[in-house]
């Protein structure tokens, strides 16, 4: 009998399988407690006040609800970079290059981000790594002096191999289990100011504009979204089949309930003299981070002095998982000629180092940029959704495309859970801001059309037919901010503009998925034996 499965194993391709389901598990729930759980928080508190703690669950499920969708893809195609390789192989070329160069810019922008907020933290020790601009904290020319140092170092760690990555992910990733749940209890304990909890305007049992502005803008779904690093590895997994959809569910539930207690912590924690002029005036004026000012308020010292240690190793070891991962999303978009063929070189430990070199020269160049973790929030939040949208399409696509396949996890209902997913996809995009989606269509597009050309001049087919639904998606998007945004030219309430949404979504999805190839690509380099 026939075996019915797709091989795309990183084996196959160089790249050495060594990781268990444990290292999956928590390189998930590393690429998730990053440097969001130093900032998310606060940022939730002024948008939403104690709502916010709906705006984590909302968070949760919407992340959960696109995440079972790539559980499916996941458990599929097991290749490293994966996110990369699935939009070329359900529709072609040109979806591959704007869906693989989407993934690559939120991955390579995320390690800068996080020692962004490593050094504002740690400004607060040593204030010489910021300035100030206007009423910003950026970094100094020896805080981008240091920053950069930080990056290199996290490049030479991943440059030793996934073991080595694996045994500093298992190790720091306790670390950050523990740290977020201890503050939140000294938190709770020393201030325990629960009257903040009290709402003055009555919940009226629907979902508020600022809960859903929180959930975009206020980085919940920027703090959730780790969940696809475990597709980003499934080359280098032992048993992909299992643990990546099975790595995906267990960190997203772990990293949810500890944001979801840091919340509570921070919502109790906070002096009600400081709300007289209600959640969105609140000031935490310490040079540094938000949970610093608290506990030096609270005369605690030394759950500063810990957070301070945390802000180097939790922001670190989610920007040296990222620095791996997009260094393999690169490393796959040259096996499939998306990049150039340097791309795919391994060094002697089987790690893609051109891709990894690459990710520290731009993450680099990022930080003369001079942005805020606030400010970058929203714009990578919209570059990610945008990225993961293509996820419910190639389901579906692949479902047809491979009738016979023999899928170790199947999504049941999977047309219903694919538009599901593919709505929610569409509003957290919407949530993140016209500026945000203007700026992350433009660094998506642009690129891909620059990447396009030499290969139209090669003579490659570029099945430019099968791409077009992302200029109708992005462009659709693009005009219903333009026209329904408080700025806009007929401005709605968020609600309105949701339901708007959702039936573009609804119409787009079906011309999407019909836009796929015949057969999956063969620029793909998956193994596909016998397909009846």
């Amino acid at each position: 009998m026939p075996n019915h499965s797709l091989d795309n194993t990183g084996a196959d391709m160089g790249l050495r399988r060594q990781l268990g389901l444990w290292s999956m598990t928590f390189a998930v729930v590393t690429g998730t407690i990053g440097s969001g759980w130093l900032f998310a928080p606060f940022l939730c508190a002024k948008l939403a006040g104690p709502a916010s703690l709906l705006a984590w669950l909302f968070g949760g499920i919407m992340s959960f609800g696109i995440g079972i969708v790539f559980a499916e893809l996941g458990a599929l195609v097991t290749s490293s970079g994966a996110l990369a390789e699935i939009p070329l192989l359900t529709h072609g070329r040109t979806s591959g290059f704007i869906g693989g160069w989407s993934v690559w810019i939120a991955y390579v922008s995320i390690p800068a981000i996080e020692v962004l907020a490593m050094m504002q933290y740690l400004a607060s020790k040593f204030p010489w790594l910021t300035t100030t601009v206007g009423n910003e904290q950026i970094l100094s020319s020896a805080g981008i002096g240091c920053a950069a140092g930080m990056l290199c170092l996290f490049a030479w760690i991943n440059l030793s191999g996934v073991g080595v990555l694996a045994k500093w992910i298992d190790g720091l990733t306790f670390w950050k289990l523990m740290i977020p749940m201890l503050v939140s209890v000294t938190l709770m304990v020393k201030q325990s100011h629960w009257g903040n909890l009290v709402e003055k305007t009555p919940w009226d049992g629907t979902i508020r504009e600022e809960i859903l502005t929180a959930v975009s803008t206020g980085g919940v779904l920027f703090s959730l979204f780790g969940f696809q690093t475990a597709m980003n590895l499934a080359g280098e997994s032992k048993r992909p089949q299992r643990d990546v959809p099975l790595s995906m569910g267990l960190g997203l539930a772990i990293c949810l309930a500890i944001y979801m207690v840091l919340q509570l912590a921070f919502l109790v924690s906070i002096d009600p003299s400081q709300l007289t002029q209600g959640w969105s005036q609140l000031v935490l004026s310490a040079h540094g981070g938000p949970l610093v000012a608290i506990a030096l308020g609270a005369g605690l010292v030394w759950v500063a002095n810990l957070l301070l240690v945390d802000a180097v190793l939790s922001p670190g070891a989610t920007a040296m998982a990222y620095m791996g991962v997009s260094a393999r999303v690169s490393w796959m978009m040259g096996k499939c000629e998306l990049l150039p063929k340097c791309f795919q070189r391994l060094n002697e430990q089987s790690v893609p180092w051109v891709g990894l070199i690459s990710s520290l020269v731009i993450g680099i160049i990022m930080l003369f940029g001079g942005p805020s973790w606030q400010r970058i929030v929203g714009f990578l939040t919209a570059t990610i959704v945008i990225a993961l949208a293509v996820g419910p399409v190639s389901l579906m696509a692949l479902r047809k495309q491979l009738p016979g396949v023999k899928r170790p996890f199947r999504l049941i209902a999977a047309g219903l859970w694919c538009r599901l997913a593919f709505v929610m996809a569409t509003w957290s995009i919407l949530w993140s801001g016209k500026t945000s989606v203007l700026w992350a269509s433009g660094t998506i597009l642009l690129p891909a059309i620059l990447l396009l050309i030499p290969q139209w001049l090669q003579g490659r087919a570029l099945e430019i037919r099968n791409g077009l639904w992302w200029i109708a998606y992005l462009g659709g998007l693009i005009a219903i901010l333009c026209i329904t945004a408080p700025d806009g030219w007929h401005p709605l309430p968020l609600r309105a503009q949701m339901v708007i949404a959702a039936l573009f979504a609804l119409a787009i999805f079906p011309i999407a998925v019909a836009s796929r190839l015949e057969k999956i690509s063969p620029d793909a380099h998956l193994k596909f034996p016998n397909n009846d």
